[in-house]
């Protein structure tokens, strides 16, 4: 009597469907623990460093007081209404000239986290062109699987002058999401290389 004959063939397994059905699962853990965990700002700052950013764009202005509620008008809710906002700079990555400026706001993102907190307020008090705003917004691509999926962070730095403090929302939002007008603000101390970084970009240039 043969082997063959004795101990017949043997089955295969086809793990591919195993496989994809494993990598959909973790995806879907991935993407649960996203929209369920809260959106706290320094950890979205974080992600922006694993990520490629092609597009960074903005504004540094001076304001007199900060105001970061989500107003409607006729339907269209609408932000920042700040007052007496005057417009120092703009910065486009689109531009070659705004090359350092551009590395000048990324670095501004990048090391804010590692300030030192000062703790969250709910509003900042009224000073005549007390503050710098910095508005950015930055698209970034990820790839998900095969494809290639943008993704649009914003975020609004504002700058005491006086008392060389910097404040951004504790909690990410959408900028037209009514959640922003429950957010406080977190603070944090600023030092020398932060604050001439600042002062940098504040420079008049146009």
């Amino acid at each position: 009597m043969s082997r063959k004959g004795t101990f017949g063939r043997k089955k295969r397994i086809n793990i591919v469907p195993i496989l994809t059905l494993i990598l959909v699962l973790v995806i879907i853990v991935v993407l649960g623990v996203k929209i369920l965990s809260p959106n706290y700002t320094i950890p979205q700052i974080e992600e922006l460093k694993s990520v490629d950013i092609f597009k960074t764009e903005g504004t540094i202005s001076t304001i007199s007081s900060v105001d970061t509620k989500v107003y409607s008008n006729d339907g269209i809710k609408y932000t920042n209404k700040h007052e007496n906002i005057l417009r120092l700079n703009s910065f486009n990555s689109s531009i070659p000239e705004d090359t350092e400026k551009i590395q000048t706001v990324k670095s501004l993102i990048e090391k804010l986290g590692n300030l030192e907190e000062i703790g969250k307020v709910k509003e900042l008090v009224s000073k005549p062109d007390g503050y710098y705003w910095i508005n950015v917004s930055l698209t970034t691509e990820e790839k998900m699987l095969v494809f290639n999926s943008e993704k649009e962070y914003n975020f609004d730095l504002y700058y005491d002058i006086e008392e060389k403090n910097i404040y951004i929302k504790n909690k990410y939002y959408d900028e037209f999401s009514t959640k922003n007008n429950k957010v406080k603000l977190l603070g944090y101390k600023v030092n020398d290389e932060y604050k001439n970084l600042i002062e940098k970009l504040a420079v008049k240039t146009k």
